[in-house]
């Protein structure tokens, strides 16, 4: 299972222009989806209505909802990462991503670095 970042959604045309890999893989069915907060993140743009389409129909609608065991483990992840401000979001992705045991694509690796010791596990993101 592959969870995307919303930088990697963004990123998605390009990796299928080229044919990346990646995208071989979950249209030969490895499942992957996107929290519905990364899903926020990706709305808000700005994205083309083409593009939403694009990701909304590569990830298969899959959408993961927060749940109350979520917001529980990001408090701990962000409480123990060391409580920055810039941590809040990432924090509630990344409990989703831990939640559901699924691997995080993201272009910002050193983001989420600070929750791979909590059970957080980064997927190497294809070149742009």
């Amino acid at each position: 299972m592959i969870h995307f970042d919303s930088n990697a959604l963004i990123a998605l045309p390009l990796w299928a222009r080229a044919q990346h890999p990646l995208v071989g893989r979950i249209a030969d069915g490895e499942p992957c989806a996107a929290s519905v907060v990364v899903w926020y993140e990706f709305l808000i743009g700005p994205v083309a209505a083409e593009e939403v389409r694009l990701a909304h129909a590569f990830l298969r609608g899959a959408l993961v909802p927060v749940e109350a065991a979520d917001a529980r483990l990001a408090a701990m992840l962000f409480n123990e990462a060391g409580r920055r401000r810039t941590l809040k979001t990432d924090a509630l992705i990344a409990a989703m991503d831990i939640r559901a045991g699924a691997e995080f694509l993201t272009l910002n690796m050193g983001d989420f670095e600070p929750f791979v010791d909590f059970g957080l596990r980064l997927a190497q993101p294809p070149p742009i």
